[in-house]
């Protein structure tokens, strides 16, 4: 049987996702998904939806449970929004000791959230916001204590709900940057993740696209994770197996997962 990691997986803990992580855990025996990367939305932007909706006990508590009902593997995540900005602020509401591993995730520059059409309001050129997107995000693969670097290039979400074409090679564009952002990533042990979310969205692609990843590869990235981001029962392990063989196709051998935060290899199956 092909078990996969899904290592991002949203539960009611946060303000924006609705089922529970048992519930989640019975869906996937269906998947099938051996181990489940849990990870809560922690965001100190304060124009953010989940900006305060953080609660380590009810969500620690929630994990457990899920955990003693057997199943699927049940590992402790964090997502947190811009760690190398709200880092301070953010660890004051979790104790880092309680979790497997650590996601990073760029959302916001400045005021403007990537997710969104209004992020690409008033610009000429929506590269720039593009070029501006990577660069925050090598400030925070330089700086950030986090295990794993989510959905990079989610800014094609909120380019498509713009009406903009998404249908651009960034490693053309900026390909300087980009080995910057790995070669950064490779030396502190930061793990690039597949997000197969945006499959099910009108842009049809991973974050990051299929040619980040093989830039990723190409300067000898080898440990990746696999998440579907889900957020709701209708979209719960979205992609995996596409994710994998996508994977597979660009000479990647295992896609991963982190306990205690150590990463272990899993082989890929498609």
């Amino acid at each position: 049987m092909k078990l996969y990691n899904d290592m991002h997986v949203h539960t009611a803990s946060s303000p924006d996702a609705e089922l529970s992580a048992s519930a989640l855990c019975k869906i996937a025996c269906s998947v099938p998904v051996g181990r489940i990367g849990f990870v809560a939305h922690l965001d100190m932007h304060p124009l953010d939806f989940c900006y305060g909706g953080f609660d380590e006990k009810r969500y620690l508590k929630e994990l457990d449970n899920a955990s003693a009902a057997g199943g699927p593997e049940v590992l402790r995540g964090l997502e947190i929004g811009e760690p190398h900005v709200y880092w301070d602020e953010a660890s004051k509401l979790f104790h880092l000791k309680e979790y497997d591993f650590i996601t990073g995730a760029l959302h916001w520059l400045k005021n403007d959230l990537v997710l969104e059409e209004s992020c690409f309001d008033n610009r000429n050129d929506p590269l720039e916001l593009v070029e501006e997107y990577y660069r925050e995000i090598r400030k925070m693969v330089s700086v950030a204590d986090v295990d794993i670097l989510a959905h990079m290039g989610i800014f094609r979400r909120g380019m498509v709900r713009a009406g903009l074409s998404t249908d651009f090679d960034e490693t053309a564009l900026f390909p300087e940057i980009l080995r910057e952002i790995f070669t950064a990533m490779l030396d502190r042990g930061i793990v690039l993740e597949v997000n197969t979310a945006g499959l099910r969205r009108p842009e049809k692609t991973t974050y990051p696209s299929p040619p980040v990843i093989a830039l990723y590869r190409s300067i000898g990235g080898t440990a990746v994770t696999l998440g579907s981001d889900s957020h709701r029962k209708e979209n719960a392990f979205f992609g995996l197996s596409a994710g994998a063989r996508l994977l597979t196709e660009q000479g990647f051998t295992e896609a991963g997962f982190f306990r205690q935060r150590v990463y272990s290899g899993s082989p890929l199956q498609c």
